[in-house]
């Protein structure tokens, strides 16, 4: 009976041990868009919202959703001219206020783009804007589903306004079998921003492993390419801006030299090898646990065996004892 506890314990002990292990992990391992990486800072930076101070009074600002903020802030911090800073956050007219990005109902998405209008312009960064987004998904973008996930472009007065409907305008001349039945992406009025956690901001900058593998996976890239055919995707995702002759069109109408990558981040290296560092660390643990419930599985038999024999041991001697009649004693 001694060893057929024993082995039941030993079992039982490396089941609870393996749940353990993976309960701890699975706390620490954050989803493929969520979290984004194992951080030890959560604390100090999860209340970090509010709306953002430009860096300069003479600087603008304007407001899309395109999906992962992640990857917008990646596409116009590094392609597109003029601009100064981006930042990750949410934003909604019906959202609630100081949203989280685990608790954010009635937002988008978004990023805020800072930019110079001496540098670009409104109407340039919403042309880079619609070659950033798939205009015929109405519940989602790409592999991101959900309210949160959708398309929009906003706008903060008259003016932007009718500069908005204008480039939806050509952007449906430039595709005739395109139209307002097709193309969903909402023009709205401008809300109130708020930033995201510290953790999204430069995303793309401090974990370039995790995010790489997520675009590619997402298909953000490949689906573009779909949309917008392979040269314009490269026209509006090129350091160089051949497509333009390096220039870039500011607010007053001047063509001047075009400044992009103000960040100076390294451009994409193209296909993702291999898989993050959370992907790592969820394949070494399953294979620890499948090395475990293996052990566990070959040696349980033996286990009870041992028990089965040494209890029927015990059993042989108790009823030999028993058998030893007082006039057999001497």
């Amino acid at each position: 009976m001694t060893k057929l506890l024993f082995g039941s314990y030993h079992y039982h002990s490396l089941h609870y041990l393996i749940l353990s292990v993976i309960f701890i992990l699975s706390a620490t391992v954050p989803t493929i868009h969520g979290d984004g990486d194992l951080r030890s800072d959560i604390t100090n930076n999860y209340y970090d919202n509010g709306n953002y101070a430009l860096t300069s009074s003479t600087h603008k600002s304007l407001l899309i959703a395109a999906g992962c903020f992640w990857c917008a802030e990646q596409a116009y911090e590094q392609y597109a001219p003029g601009v100064i800073e981006v930042v990750s956050g949410y934003a909604g007219s019906d959202g609630i206020d100081f949203p989280t990005y685990q608790n954010h109902p009635g937002h988008y998405e978004v990023i805020l783009i800072e930019y110079d209008p001496n540098r670009t312009s409104y109407e340039l960064l919403l042309q880079y804007a619609w070659r950033n987004i798939d205009p015929f998904d109405a519940n989602g973008q790409f592999c991101d589903r959900g309210f949160s996930y959708q398309s929009a472009l906003f706008y903060a007065n008259r003016e932007e306004q009718l500069i908005a409907e204008q480039v939806r305008e050509d952007v449906l001349d430039l595709h005739p079998d395109w139209d307002n039945t097709t193309v969903v992406v909402p023009l709205l009025e401008r809300p109130f921003f708020w930033r995201a956690e510290n953790y999204h901001q430069d995303y793309y900058i401090k974990n370039p492993w995790n995010y790489g593998y997520y675009k590619e996976r997402c298909g953000r890239t490949k689906r573009l390419k779909e949309v917008w055919g392979e040269e314009q995707y490269y026209c509006y995702h090129d350091l160089e801006l051949s497509c333009f002759n390096n220039t870039a069109v500011n607010e007053g109408g001047m063509s001047i030299e075009a400044v992009v990558n103000v960040k100076n981040a390294p451009e994409e290296s193209g296909r993702v090898k291999g898989a993050p560092v959370w992907g790592i660390i969820v394949m070494v643990v399953f294979a620890m646990c499948v090395l475990c419930l293996l052990v566990v599985g070959f040696m349980t038999p033996r286990w009870k065996k041992s028990a089965i024999d040494e209890e029927g041991k015990e059993s042989s001697e108790t009823e030999q004892e028993a058998d030893v009649s007082p006039t057999d004693l001497p």
